[in-house]
């Protein structure tokens, strides 16, 4: 049957016919106009054969990957060496640094595998004569110019991960990736972890300076008043940042399982017509997984039998 594609706006099509196929060159926005092969970044956009099944070297993603750590162990610092230690040795600090660092291993384990995992890259060149010739006449297929490859439906090429990506959302600096059909589940369970420790941090904060104060900072021996204050109130802004950001994506992420559409359709403005034969369940099943259970939050499981994943490790001559 004939296959449709969500094209960008700003991608340019050449048409033509090869045999019984209508094949539609799709160029990306990035390269028209552009008469080289490389990558247009100013950094070296390209994916390195390493010990993971993917990694993306490129300079911003690498420096807010460098920075989310920075902060991350910021958070740690402070809440181990300025609140809960120092304090008292109640029970409830020992829960509460229980509780944290079981979410933080959550959180993190989820951030690499988004960063480190393929989110679903077509593989290269696999616009062969013989597979264009496999399609049923008069099917138009969509090949990208830069790849070489024919692009499945939703499919987006991505010019900093230089492939083309199975139902891309996004590509987000902060993970150093893209958002795609194979991480999204790792996605959202990064930001709605953070989401849960940024919100858990800022309650812990505020009865902890609140006790201080009440205390005449009695009861906060560790550090110096002013130290402790600027410490509190630095995490703080970082952990309330970080509610909101991590808050409005998951709330995307969602809205956007619920309506099946991806990051790219839903800042168009585009609505797929088949969203109301899906059921919000089975939209869930297409990131999560088939299985309903304990699974779906866990960063070590992946959805495999609910996606076709493309568990190719790749790797580039760099």
């Amino acid at each position: 049957m004939p296959s449709t594609r969500l094209l960008s706006r700003s991608d340019e099509i050449n048409s033509f016919v090869e045999g019984e196929v209508i094949v539609e060159d799709v160029i990306p926005h990035s390269k028209i106009g552009d008469g080289g092969n490389e990558c247009i970044c100013s950094c070296t956009c390209s994916a390195c054969p390493t010990l993971f099944e993917w990694c993306i070297k490129d300079a911003l993603g690498i420096s807010c990957n460098f920075t989310t750590c920075c902060l991350f162990l910021y958070g740690q610092f402070v809440m181990i060496f300025v609140v809960l230690i120092p304090n008292n040795y109640s029970l409830a600090n020992y829960i509460h640094f229980v509780l944290l660092h079981c979410l933080e291993f959550l959180a993190l384990s989820s951030y690499y595998r988004t960063m480190f995992t393929n989110p679903g890259a077509v593989p290269l060149n696999d616009a062969t004569p013989e597979k264009l010739r496999s399609y049923s006449h008069g099917t138009t297929v969509y090949r990208c110019t830069e790849c070489q490859s024919v692009k499945p439906p939703r499919a987006h090429h991505c010019r900093i991960c230089q492939r083309c990506i199975k139902r891309m959302d996004h590509h987000c600096m902060f993970v150093n990736n893209c958002v795609g059909q194979n991480n999204q589940k790792y996605f959202i369970l990064f930001t709605s972890y953070t989401c849960i420790i940024s919100m858990y941090t800022l309650i812990i904060l505020y009865y902890h300076l609140t006790n201080c104060v009440a205390t005449n900072w009695t009861a906060c021996p560790a550090w110096s008043p002013p130290m402790t204050f600027v410490f509190v109130i630095l995490l703080g802004l970082e952990s309330f940042g970080f509610f909101i950001f991590t808050a409005v994506m998951t709330t995307i992420q969602f809205y956007c399982i619920y309506t099946d559409t991806t990051g790219i359709e839903f800042f168009k403005g585009k609505r797929r017509s088949s969203r109301s034969s899906m059921s919000f369940l089975c939209a869930l099943k297409t990131v999560f997984g088939s299985r309903v259970g304990l699974q779906w939050l866990s960063p070590f499981s992946r959805p495999m039998n609910y996606i076709t994943q493309n568990d190719e490790h790749i790797t580039f001559d760099v």
